[in-house]
C-alpha cells in the first residue's frame, strides 16, 4: 500500500490532518487515537469525498471472503471517526449516514488532485496482509482494539499452528439467537435452542440442509440442549412450572417429555446414556454436581473428593464426562486467580489434576492472556472432550474476543502437551459441541455486547419512566457499573482497570494508565471525590484496597498488600467506613468495617459485623440513614447454591430475612429514601430488577416482591454471568449491567488435526 501511494500523502480536513502512510490522524499537530479498522473506514470515504460509499463495498473492502457482523463493526468505526473528528449523526459536518444504504464524507477536503489512494488490488493486500497481523497479534494477546472492533469475524478458511485448513459452515440463519448446539449420534443433525417462535425452544435440524423440526412446545423456556449418545432422546433444561431437566423423544412427541429432577442446568450424558451430569447453578458460580439416573431414582453429588483437594475459597465452574464413562472433569477457580481441570472417578475416589507445564502455560498465556476471574467464571467456560480422549476443547475470552481452543493431553496421565486456537475471530464462540466422531465442533457465533445501560427512574415509586440507553462505549465489556450519588458519574470494569466516564458530556478515561496490576469493583464515596476499588498484583497475587481521587487522580492504599481478597461494596453515609467481605483464615466470608482513617493499614482497625460458617455475604450496602445493612448470602442447600436477601442492624445482631431463597437473588440496593430494597432476581430464566418494601420500624419486609424491570430478550437482557453484574442507582436514575446477544450455529470441520 505504501508504495502505491502518491508522494503527497496528506489531506486537510479543516483543523485535521490525515496522513495516509502513517495511518495517523491529526488535530493541530497532535495525533488523535485512531487506528485499525476505523482509520481504513476513513481512508476509503475520502477516496470518493461527496460520493456515497455503500456499506455491501465497505464489507468487500475491508473484510473479503469474511464472515462479519458488518451492522456492529460498521457503526462501531463510523461513531470512533465522528468521536474523532467531534461530529454527530443527527447534525453531521463531516460524515453522513444514509439509511440502509451507506456513508459519504462531505466535510471540505484539501489537497484531493495531489492524493492517489491506493487501488482496490492493493488495499486488499494491504486488508489481507492487516488480517495476518490481527490473528498473530490475538494470539500474543497484545491487540485490544482490533479485537474488540468486530464481534464476529471468522475467516472462511481458518489457519492453526499447524497450518491446518478448516472450513466453517452457518447451519442456522434466523433472525435472534441460536445456542447450544449438540449432535446426534450419527453426525447428521444438529439440536440447539431458539427464540425464533417468541420463547426458547429445542429445534433439530439437518446438517446437510432443509428446515428446522421444533422439538419442544408449551409454556416455559426450553433450552440448554443434550442428545443423547445413542441418539434416542435429548435432555434439557426448562423454566416451566418451577423448572427442572427433562428429556424428550429426539425428534419430539406431544405429551413424551419427562421430567428427570425438580433441579439442575447444562445436563451431559454419560457416554452410555444411562445417566446424565448437571450442576446446580445456571451461572457457572459455587456450583455443586450431580448424577441421576432415568429410572425415577433420586440424583446423587458427585465431584467431592475435588472439594477436598483444594483449599477455599473455590468454585467448581463446569464438568464433563470424559470418553470412558467412569470418569468426570471439572473445571476449577480458586481465588486469587488460579485455575485448573480436575477428573475424578464418578463413583467417588482421589482426582487427578491435569497439570500444565511452565513452557506450555507460558505459551497459552501469550496466546490469550491471563484473563480476569469474570472472564474465566463466566458462561463460555462449557468444556468438552474428544470422544479419542486426547483433547479438551473449550471457549475462552480475552478482552472481549471469544474464542475456541484445544488442549491437547496424553491419555494416560491427563496432563497436558500443548494448546492451541481452533479459530481466531473476535465472535462468541461459545456453547461449543464436540461431534461422535471428533471431527466437527458446533458452536454459536454471532454478537455479543456487555454495556452499561441508563434509565430514567422513581426510586420512590420502583418505576422506569422511559427507555434506556448505553452509557459505556462499544466493543469492550463493562463491568461492575457504580453511579454516584449526584447521578453525574459512572465507574465501571473494562478489562482489568477501572473507568470513570461523566453522564453529562460523555467523556471517558481510565483512573490510572493500565500497568501490573488489576483493578475491580469501584464504590464512589458518599460525596463523589473518591473511588474504593480493590487492587491486585498480577504477578505476585497479593491485593489490597485502594482509594483513588477524582481530583489528584492519584491513587493511594487503604490496606497493606496481602495474600487475601478484601471486597469493598459500599460506604458509610458519613464516609468514614468502608463496607468489606473478605474470607478469614478458616475460609469462611465475614463483613468487615475497615476504617478509611486507618489507611494504609486500616485492616488492622477493621470491625467484624457478621460471620456465619454456612453462609458467603456478599453485596453489603448500608441504609442511607447507616441504621442498616442489606447483602446477599449464598448456603449450600440439597438442590444447589441459595442466594438470599437479608438485612440486620449496621451494629451486627440477627439476620432478617427479606426473600425467600425460592429464586436467585442478588446485588441489594436501598432507595435513597431507605423504604424499598432493590435486587436482582432471577425468574423463568431471565434476571430482572425487583423492589421490595421495607419497614425500618418493625424491622420487616412489607407485602411480596414486585418487578421492576421485564427483560425476557436476549436482544436486550440483563447479564447472566452475574458475579461482575451490578445495579446502581439515585432517586430518578437506575444503571444496569446489561448485554445484547444475538446469534446462528456454525459447524467447524477438521478439528481433530
Amino acid at each position: 500500500m505504501i508504495k502505491d501511494l502518491h508522494p503527497n500523502r496528506l489531506i486537510s480536513l479543516g483543523v485535521f490532518e490525515v496522513d495516509l502512510l502513517a495511518g495517523e490522524l491529526r488535530k493541530a499537530g497532535k495525533k488523535l487515537k485512531l487506528t485499525g479498522q476505523p482509520f481504513q473506514v476513513l481512508a476509503i470515504l475520502l477516496e470518493r469525498p461527496g460520493d456515497v460509499v455503500t456499506r455491501d463495498e465497505l464489507q468487500k473492502r475491508l473484510w473479503p471472503d469474511t464472515f462479519v457482523d458488518i451492522d456492529h463493526n460498521l457503526n462501531a468505526a463510523i461513531n470512533k471517526i465522528r468521536e474523532a473528528l467531534g461530529d454527530s449523526a443527527e447534525s453531521p459536518r463531516w460524515i453522513e449516514t444514509l439509511p440502509r444504504r451507506g456513508y459519504r464524507f462531505i466535510g471540505p477536503v484539501e489537497n484531493r488532485p495531489d492524493v492517489h489512494l491506493p487501488s482496490r488490488s492493493s488495499a486488499g493486500t494491504h486488508l489481507s496482509h492487516r488480517a495476518g497481523t490481527l490473528r498473530l497479534s490475538l494470539l500474543l494477546g497484545a491487540c485490544v482494539m482490533l479485537s474488540a472492533v468486530g464481534l464476529f469475524v471468522y475467516k472462511r478458511t481458518h489457519l492453526s499452528a499447524s497450518a491446518v485448513q478448516r472450513t466453517l459452515t452457518r447451519l442456522t440463519f434466523d433472525e435472534g439467537l441460536q445456542f447450544g448446539a449438540t449432535w446426534s449420534a450419527d453426525g447428521g443433525f444438529v439440536a440447539y435452542s431458539s427464540n425464533r417462535g417468541g420463547k426458547f425452544d429445542i429445534w433439530v435440524q439437518k446438517v446437510s440442509g432443509g428446515d428446522p423440526v421444533q422439538v419442544t412446545r408449551g409454556s416455559g423456556q426450553n433450552w440448554q440442549p443434550e442428545w443423547s449418545p445413542d441418539g434416542k432422546y435429548i435432555a434439557y433444561r426448562s423454566e416451566a412450572n418451577d423448572g427442572g431437566l427433562f428429556i424428550i423423544p429426539a425428534f419430539g412427541g406431544a405429551g413424551l417429555e419427562r421430567r428427570i429432577t425438580t433441579f439442575g442446568y447444562y445436563p451431559r450424558w454419560s457416554p452410555d446414556s444411562s445417566q446424565l451430569l448437571f450442576q446446580t447453578n445456571a451461572y457457572r458460580v459455587a456450583s455443586k454436581f450431580y448424577v441421576v439416573k432415568l429410572d425415577g431414582s433420586a440424583p446423587h453429588e458427585v465431584l467431592n473428593e475435588v472439594l477436598r483437594e483444594l483449599t477455599a475459597p473455590m468454585w467448581m465452574i463446569s464438568a464433563a464426562w470424559h470418553p470412558d464413562g467412569k470418569r468426570i472433569s471439572v473445571w476449577v477457580l480458586h481465588a486469587p486467580a488460579d485455575h485448573s481441570i480436575w477428573t475424578a472417578p464418578a463413583t467417588g475416589g482421589s482426582a487427578v489434576r491435569s497439570e500444565i507445564s511452565p513452557e506450555i502455560l507460558k505459551s497459552a498465556e501469550a496466546a490469550f492472556g491471563s484473563g480476569s476471574e469474570e472472564e474465566w467464571a463466566g458462561a463460555d467456560l462449557k468444556f468438552s472432550w474428544a470422544p479419542s480422549g486426547k483433547a479438551l476443547y473449550f471457549t475462552r475470552t480475552f478482552r472481549g474476543a471469544r474464542n475456541i481452543w484445544r488442549m491437547s493431553v496424553d491419555p494416560q496421565t491427563l496432563r497436558a502437551i500443548s494448546i492451541e486456537s481452533m479459530t481466531t475471530g473476535t465472535g462468541f464462540g461459545g456453547e461449543l459441541s464436540v461431534s461422535p466422531d471428533g471431527k466437527k465442533l458446533a458452536f454459536t457465533g454471532g454478537s455479543y455486547q456487555i454495556r452499561a445501560w441508563l434509565f430514567p427512574f422513581d426510586a420512590t415509586s420502583g418505576q422506569v419512566s422511559g427507555p434506556g440507553k448505553a452509557v459505556t462505549f462499544p466493543g469492550v465489556e463493562a463491568w461492575r457499573p457504580s453511579l454516584s450519588r449526584d447521578g453525574k458519574k459512572l465507574a465501571f470494569r473494562v478489562d482489568r482497570n477501572v473507568w470513570e466516564t461523566s453522564l453529562s458530556d460523555g467523556h471517558e478515561a481510565p483512573v490510572v494508565v493500565a500497568d501490573d496490576y488489576s483493578r475491580d469493583l469501584p464504590q464512589w464515596s458518599p460525596d463523589g471525590t473518591q473511588l474504593a476499588y480493590y487492587r491486585q498484583n498480577l504477578s505476585t497475587g497479593t491485593s489490597q484496597l485502594m482509594l483513588w481521587s477524582s481530583q489528584s487522580r492519584n491513587e493511594e492504599p487503604l490496606t497493606e498488600s496481602r495474600q487475601s481478597n478484601p471486597w469493598a461494596f459500599d460506604w458509610s453515609p458519613d464516609g468514614k467506613w468502608l463496607l468489606i467481605t473478605e474470607f478469614n483464615a478458616s475460609g469462611h466470608a465475614e463483613i468487615r468495617l475497615f476504617p478509611v482513617a486507618a489507611k494504609p493499614h486500616a485492616e488492622r482497625a477493621a470491625r467484624r459485623i457478621a460471620l456465619d460458617p454456612a453462609y458467603e455475604p456478599y453485596e453489603e450496602h448500608f441504609s442511607p440513614d447507616g441504621r442498616w445493612i442489606t447483602f446477599n448470602a449464598l448456603k449450600a442447600q440439597p438442590g444447589g447454591i441459595q442466594s438470599t436477601i437479608y438485612v440486620m442492624s449496621a451494629s451486627g445482631g440477627p439476620w432478617i430475612r427479606i426473600t425467600k431463597g425460592k429464586h436467585w437473588d442478588d446485588k441489594p440496593r436501598w432507595s435513597p429514601d431507605g423504604n424499598i430494597i432493590y435486587f436482582l432476581s432471577e425468574r423463568e430464566g431471565f434476571f430482572n430488577v425487583w423492589g421490595v418494601r421495607f419497614d425500618s420500624g418493625r424491622a420487616r419486609p412489607i407485602g411480596e416482591p414486585f418487578p421492576v424491570t421485564t427483560f425476557s430478550d436476549p436482544r436486550l437482557m440483563v447479564a447472566k454471568s452475574i458475579a461482575p453484574v451490578s445495579i446502581s442507582l439515585t432517586e430518578d436514575r437506575l444503571v444496569v449491567t446489561m448485554a445484547q446477544w444475538s446469534g446462528s450455529i456454525w459447524l467447524l470441520d477438521n478439528v481433530d488435526r
